[in-house]
């Protein structure tokens, strides 16, 4: 009977601060038969919160009787590990233990306290008893307790990553232990722990607490903590790492001096904060660099010495920041580089700031362009300013670490003299400073006025037909090319080799009024540069500037910026800016229809007939259509196409009539073209002259055509008469392309 009042307790020992009749009445049983109480309202009393958020500095600091304030505490309830709690009680007489409760001394003084952990449910719970963080553990400790247990109830010691994952409790190791029920009359529980290298917790859970009928339960006292512990994270000292030595803070004679190559020599970076303890320090070997950075064993790591920052949430705060030496100011873009490696849930950043520490720019480090190396530029500043590498946050779970190496600073202080700039013009130097590389095509929709910005966008209403022009990034300070001030971000570039002529061609202007077209631009020495539309020009005569033409049409037009050179040489585009009315340019569909599609009544639309040679004659308008006989006097005919850009492929119809056998309707890549390489329409057996249709697919590279009408048979056969009557496109679906 007294067992199973004393169970009833069981039932409230989570819930202590519920402070009811029918609880009030337990309490009173268990103090009845076991002569112990809640006290400090079952609260274990814990050091501050800041002892558990800073690495303990000796091993004493974990014993713990019970009676004063602990660094031991509650862990967080995971659902896993941890699903109840450890409560704190006081022996209240001087009445012993029945045997039942085992294997601790029975005889427990009064007024002496110890925790309890106990439950009455069909599932198991458990509770774990976690101490403040510690460091690392030099060689092998020993931990001991005084425990009790009852009914089936058990107790075991769990090693704890310092820092919880996702809220679940991070076991690290189990040490091999036997604290049981079975052990003999007052026996402690003595747990050997090895060495441990990281930052660790160590818990002392109470698992399998249930049974519905009586319930069962776990004391445990007298907590004794002895062994050799680091006193500070052991991360800083990974790499076999040394402290960055002091750097001579002379005046900088060249930017070049704050490269940083080889960190235990003349290194002019440093650290800025207070504490050592989370400072960036010279790794000098790569010794665990896979477990640390928690990467393959084939991917990248440093080929030499490096700097890094590594960091866990115990290190103090503000973490150190990787700091250059202040540079008086420059005169061009300054550029720092470096290879980085960072642990998975590290975020970090470089800044450049001004003495105070206001940031000017800052660029923070992407994991997906690790290791790099990765270049920040910063443009010239005239105040005295600085770098700086630092990480801003990491995953608090684990911890954070950065590393850099090949540390170069490249530009000029204003104290410096500036190189003499060569200007022989390499393509393959331009090519690659200015990272050169074809556009998107003409094929894609583009914007319907003649206004272009080439740092915003490519501007496919300007069109290059021979591939010359190409889109790149205007260099900063470049030694080999001189660069105006005010010129950067993406340009459009004619790239010429040798004696090069080259056009950037509009789409066609339907109209304007009082129209004003400006471009500028900048070129070299033996490259020249003009401005065309309506076949009037205007050169630009200086190596940079703007050129300016007006335009005024009621009829469509095409405006063209001209690069020609006499040697290697480039233009480069930077803008094109309009004034006045423009009508809107046409989209590519409707301009290809415009210029295709025709129905020959009195007009040629935008077709020409041409003469090249003796034997052509030219095609005739009439009202049913363009009309041609060929008797003898003549053997060919040529309607010749506009030069056009399709939006895609497309398939041009010809409705046609042609009336004498032998004859025959070619179409032809130009002009001069031999009949062989032309794609027969029509003929030469021809049985009547009744209109037909006739087809062909015109690719998307097609920019012009001819058709050629023949008829070298009249001897034979009798002249023979052409009618055009229409031309039009279809899409290769076979449906209407022009409405």
């Amino acid at each position: 009977m007294i067992w199973k009042k004393f169970a009833l307790l069981l039932i409230f020992l989570p819930s202590l601060e519920a402070c009811h009749a029918q609880f009030q009445k337990e309490l009173r049983y268990l103090d009845l038969y076991l002569g112990i109480r809640p006290d400090n309202n079952g609260e274990i009393p814990v050091e501050e919160a800041v002892g558990f958020a800073t690495y303990i500095e000796s091993p004493d600091e974990l014993n713990c009787d019970f009676e004063t304030e602990c660094l031991w505490r509650n862990a967080p309830t995971d659902k896993l590990l941890d699903t109840s709690d450890w409560w704190y009680f006081k022996k209240n007489d001087e009445k012993t233990f029945p045997v039942q409760i085992q294997p601790g001394n029975p005889v427990i003084p009064k007024g002496e306290h110890f925790i309890i952990a106990g439950n009455t449910t069909k599932n198991p719970n458990g509770a774990v008893l976690s101490s403040a963080p510690i460091a690392c553990q030099k060689g092998f400790a020993n931990l001991t307790f005084s425990f009790w247990l009852y009914n089936n109830a058990q107790v075991e010691v769990i090693i704890l990553r310092a820092m919880n994952r996702r809220r679940h409790l991070q076991v690290l190791l189990r040490p091999k232990m036997k604290c049981d029920f079975l052990g003999a009359a007052n026996e402690e529980c003595r747990v050997e722990i090895p060495p441990i290298k990281e930052p660790f917790r160590i818990g002392i859970r109470a698992f399998d607490l249930k049974d519905n009928t009586v319930g069962s339960l776990a004391i445990i006292d007298h907590i004794r903590y002895h062994g050799k512990i680091c006193q500070q994270s052991p991360f800083p000292s990974s790499f076999s790492s040394l402290r960055i030595p002091p750097y001579d803070n002379s005046p900088l004679q060249r930017m070049s001096d704050l490269s940083c190559e080889r960190p235990l020599r003349s290194c002019r970076w440093g650290n800025m904060a207070k504490s050592q303890l989370s400072e960036w320090r010279v790794g000098r070997s790569i010794d665990r660099w896979v477990d640390m950075f928690e990467i393959t064993a084939n991917q990248s790591h440093p080929n030499s010495s490096f700097l890094f920052l590594a960091v866990d949430s115990f290190s103090p705060r503000p973490y150190s920041t990787l700091t250059s030496q202040v540079i008086p100011c420059s005169q061009r873009t300054t550029s720092l580089s470096l290879k980085y490696w960072m642990k998975t849930g590290t975020q970090a950043e470089i800044c450049a700031v001004d003495e105070d520490g206001i940031a000017l720019s800052c660029a923070y480090l992407e994991p997906n362009d690790s290791p790099g190396p990765i270049t920040i530029d910063l443009d010239s500043y005239a105040q005295p300013f600085k770098f700086t590498v630092g990480i801003i946050a990491f995953d608090e779970s684990s911890f954070g670490l950065l590393a850099i190496s090949e540390l170069r600073v490249g530009g000029l202080l204003c104290t410096e003299p500036a190189p003499p700039i060569v200007t022989t013009i390499s393509p393959p130097v331009i090519q690659h400073i200015f990272g050169l590389q074809p556009g998107n095509g003409r094929y894609v929709p583009y914007d319907l006025s003649l206004n272009c910005d080439f740092t915003k966008d490519y501007c496919n209403q300007w069109v290059n037909y021979d591939g010359v022009v190409k889109y790149g990034v205007m260099p900063r300070d470049s030694n080999v090319f001189p660069v105006p001030k005010g010129v950067k971000g993406n340009v459009a570039v004619f790239l010429m080799q040798n004696a090069t002529v080259s056009n950037l061609r509009s789409r066609m202007v339907p109209c304007s009024y009082n129209g004003r077209i400006d471009v500028e631009y900048m070129r070299s020495e033996d490259a020249q540069v003009r401005i065309c539309a309506l076949e009037q020009c205007v050169d630009g005569n200086a190596t940079n500037g703007k050129i300016s033409i007006g335009v005024s049409s009621t009829t469509p037009f095409y405006v063209s910026i001209e690069a020609s050179s006499r040697n290697d040489a480039v233009v480069i585009i930077n803008k094109v800016s309009t004034s006045g009315e423009f009508c809107p340019l046409k989209s590519a569909e409707d301009t290809v229809c415009d210029q295709l599609v025709c129905n020959f009544r009195e007009t040629f639309c935008s077709y020409e007939t041409t003469v090249e040679k003796p034997g052509d004659v030219p095609v005739i308008k009439t009202p049913n259509g363009a009309t041609v006989t060929l008797n003898g006097g003549g053997i060919r005919a040529i309607l010749r196409s506009p030069t056009f850009d399709l939006a895609y492929p497309s398939i041009l119809t010809i409705t046609l009539s042609q009336s004498t056998f032998g004859s025959r309707v070619l179409l032809c890549p130009d002009d001069t073209s031999d009949p062989t390489l032309c794609h027969e329409l029509a003929g030469p057996r021809v049985l009547d002259s009744s209109e037909k249709q006739v087809m062909f697919p015109l690719d998307i590279g097609a920019r012009s055509f001819s058709l050629v009408l023949l008829h070298d048979k009249s001897l034979e056969f009798g002249p023979a008469t052409f009618n055009i009557k229409s031309m039009e496109l279809r899409t290769v679906n076979d449906e209407p392309m022009c409405f």
